[in-house]
Parts: structure tokens; C-alpha cells; sequence
């Protein structure tokens, strides 16, 4: 027995077949082709589907494997004569940065329908890998996810938090170009971690968060993680002049039942060694209980709720995306069947997006708590869902306009 458990915990703690998949490291980018797959390239360009892409690995300390991957990816955001689309991305559990990883593929068609909808912009990918997956035995590496939460703990402090900051500053030091984040997941919780504390003081001193767009899609965080961060934002209506659309969203599918069903389970008996939140700040949800707070997943847990977005089935993938219909809190006396918003709107039997503010849980622009339906996200993943990436892509110009105008106000 006790033979039986060492193997178990050894199994646990050790190495998949290779700590880091992105061995090959240049300046110039490696081209894909039909001939040449670039499997091991940090750096690649796909001509054909018109994107580059980038990888960057950490390990479980949430240390560069090789500096030199991020040195070949800055460099190559600096040398750019064209405005740029910039996508980062941060998997979660279960993912690496393996060519033959399911995430790798999907980010890869999704930077190439990017590239269609965008034609004028040079557009880049930046994978952000970490070792989500370190066993391949089927049960088994679902005992893992304990291990790999507190890699990704680790993970969005140190190196993984100043690579997003240069990024920023690259990207961002022309106004015309688009920088968009994404961490999915336990991904997410390694963003959130990273970047929480820069977003809230950069909203306070200059009222706009990081980069163009931040969003945490499914994330595996608890909902008491985001007591304090709501309680320091002002809870008023945006005025004139202020953005309509937050610099941070966190945005979770109904349908999503990893995060849903299968978290609550992980949290369960950590939930029974945590205190309770901060009175002071635990007055806004009197009917909140400690219990709730720490096992549900914030993407489920209803009293944040902000806005519903819901999507028509039949978004062809081939076709541009549609008009996002905002709603107000007027029309939205039912959350659920959002079609009674009347002719205002269109119809959702139609292909088409629509986003609905709940009543009576409105809070500041620059934080959004999004509920989607299962035509815009069906499960826990999100790469291939057009209806996300549309909805993305539109918050994304409506946050990078409002800055980009506020930037040629003050050159005025």
C-alpha cells in the first residue's frame, strides 16, 4: 500500500516527456509552409493564413525556460512598419505549447480568421505556455489539478508579469495598433494574479486599465477573489466622456460545466480552512455566504452578474460579424429571455449578437461580469466560437477607440 501511494505522488509531481516544447530560438521568424511545420520554432510566420505567432514558456516557478523566446517575440513587435493586431494568450489546465496541443491548433485558426476580418492589420498571436499537462495516463491526470492551480499561482508573479508589462509598452507605443489579452482557465487565475493590482492602480490614476482589452474567459477563480477589487471600483454610471466598454471583463458560458460543477468539487474542502471575507467588505452581499464565496467559480456566481450576452445559432464561419446589439437595463426585466426586449432590437432568430445589462447590478465601465448563452460559448473552451471572438473584437474597438481618443486629446 504504502508502495502504491509513493508511485502515486511521484506520478503527481513529475515530469511529462519534455518541460518545454519551443526549442528553437531566432531572431527571424520561422516560415511555415506545406513542407516545413516549424514545430519546434519559438517564432513563426504562416504567409498563407497571414499571421505570425509567437511562444513564450514558463516553467512551474513561473520562470522563462529560455529568456530568449521573449527577446525573438519583443523584437519582432518592434519591428513593424504596419499597425498591429496583437492576441496573448494564456492556456489552462492540461495545455502546453506542443505543436500538437488542441489549444495550439485552435489559436492558430483563430489568429487566421483575425486575419480575414482584419485585413489591414499585420496580426499576432503570443502563446503564453506554461506545463498545464504533466500527465498523459488517462484518471490520473485528473488528480492533477490541485498541482497545476498552484503552478498557475505562481505563475502571474515574477517574469510572466513583466513580459505582459513590455509587451504593453511595445505595442502600445503606437496608438493605432490593437493589444488584446486573454487568459482562459487556470490561465486566467495566472492573469488575474499578474495584473490585478496594475489594472485597479493604473483605473485609479489614469482611469483606464491594461492594454486595450483584458478578458478572463471561464476562469477557474473563486468569487471571493473579486469582493475587493468591486468594492474599490466607484459603483456609478459611467458619464461623458468615459469609456462605454471596461478595460476588463470576466466572461463565463452558462454551459460551462468544468467551472460550474467540476470546480465546486476542487474547492470543497480548501473552502473549509479559508476565512470568511472581510466584513467590512462583505456588507454589499449580506446573503452571500463564506461557503458560496469560496466554491463558486465567479463566472457562476449570480450577485456579480452585470450583463448577458446571447447569441442565434448560425454564425457561419465565413462571414463577417454582426452588429453587437447593446440593450439597456430598461428592457431587461427577464435575463433569460432577452427576445422580450421588443423591435428595437433584432430579432435573434437572425444571426446576430446581443448584449443585455441586468438590472439593479450595474457596476463602473471599467469592470464587466459577462454571462453568455451556449450558442456563444457551448462549453468550457472558447477558441473556436465565433460569437466569442466577434463580441471580443468589438469590445476590443470600442475600449482602443476611447483611448486613442483620450491620447489625441491630450496632444491637443
Amino acid at each position: 500500500m504504502k508502495k502504491s501511494c509513493l508511485i502515486l505522488l511521484l506520478l503527481l509531481a513529475g515530469c511529462g516527456p519534455r518541460d518545454y516544447f519551443r526549442t528553437q530560438v531566432e531572431l527571424t521568424p520561422c516560415a511555415r509552409s506545406a513542407n516545413h511545420d516549424c514545430r519546434e520554432a519559438s517564432l513563426l510566420v504562416d504567409e498563407d493564413r497571414g499571421y505570425a505567432l509567437g511562444f513564450v514558456e514558463f516553467d512551474d516557478e513561473g520562470c522563462f525556460y529560455d529568456a530568449r523566446q521573449a527577446e525573438s517575440v519583443l523584437h519582432w513587435l518592434q519591428n513593424s512598419s504596419e499597425p498591429q493586431y496583437v492576441v496573448v494568450y494564456t492556456h489552462g489546465w492540461h495545455h502546453n505549447a506542443s505543436d500538437t496541443d488542441f489549444n495550439v491548433r485552435r489559436f492558430k485558426d483563430s489568429l487566421q480568421s483575425i486575419k480575414q476580418r482584419h485585413p489591414g492589420y499585420r496580426v499576432v498571436g503570443l502563446y503564453l505556455g506554461w506545463r498545464g499537462e504533466i500527465l498523459d495516463t488517462p484518471y490520473l491526470r485528473m488528480l492533477t489539478f490541485w498541482n497545476r492551480r498552484a503552478v498557475s499561482e505562481r505563475l502571474g508573479r515574477g517574469p510572466f508579469k513583466d513580459f505582459l508589462l513590455q509587451v504593453e509598452r511595445t505595442v502600445k507605443a503606437h496608438s493605432e495598433n490593437r493589444l488584446l489579452t486573454i487568459g482562459h482557465s487556470l490561465g486566467a487565475l495566472a492573469i488575474y494574479n499578474a495584473l490585478q493590482s496594475e489594472w485597479l492602480e493604473r483605473l485609479r490614476r489614469q482611469g483606464s486599465g491594461f492594454d486595450d482589452l483584458l478578458l478572463l474567459v471561464n476562469p477557474a477563480i473563486e468569487a471571493r477573489r473579486f469582493i475587493e477589487l468591486r468594492h474599490a471600483l466607484p459603483d456609478s454610471e459611467p458619464v461623458s466622456g468615459e469609456p462605454a466598454y471596461p478595460s476588463l471583463m470576466v466572461i463565463g458560458s452558462e454551459a460551462d460545466n468544468m467551472t460550474r460543477s467540476a470546480f465546486t468539487w476542487t474547492r470543497a474542502v480548501p473552502a473549509l480552512f479559508e476565512p470568511g471575507p472581510d466584513p467590512g467588505l462583505a456588507l454589499e452581499l449580506p446573503e452571500a455566504s463564506p461557503w458560496e464565496l469560496s466554491t463558486t467559480a465567479i463566472g457562476h456566481y449570480q450577485p456579480f452578474l452585470t450583463h448577458r450576452l446571447e447569441s442565434a445559432p448560425g454564425l457561419s464561419d465565413d462571414a463577417a460579424c454582426p452588429a453587437v446589439a447593446d440593450g439597456s437595463a430598461g428592457l431587461a426585466g427577464n435575463p433569460q429571455l432577452l427576445a422580450a426586449a421588443g423591435d428595437e432590437l433584432p430579432q435573434l432568430n437572425q444571426p446576430s449578437l446581443r448584449l443585455q445589462r441586468l438590472p439593479a447590478r450595474s457596476q463602473a465601465a471599467p469592470l464587466w461580469f459577462v454571462q453568455t448563452d451556449k450558442n456563444v460559448l457551448p462549453n468550457h473552451g472558447f477558441l473556436n466560437q465565433k460569437p466569442f471572438w466577434c463580441f471580443a473584437e468589438h469590445s476590443l474597438e470600442q475600449t482602443a477607440g476611447w483611448i486613442r481618443a483620450g491620447q489625441d486629446r491630450s496632444v491637443e
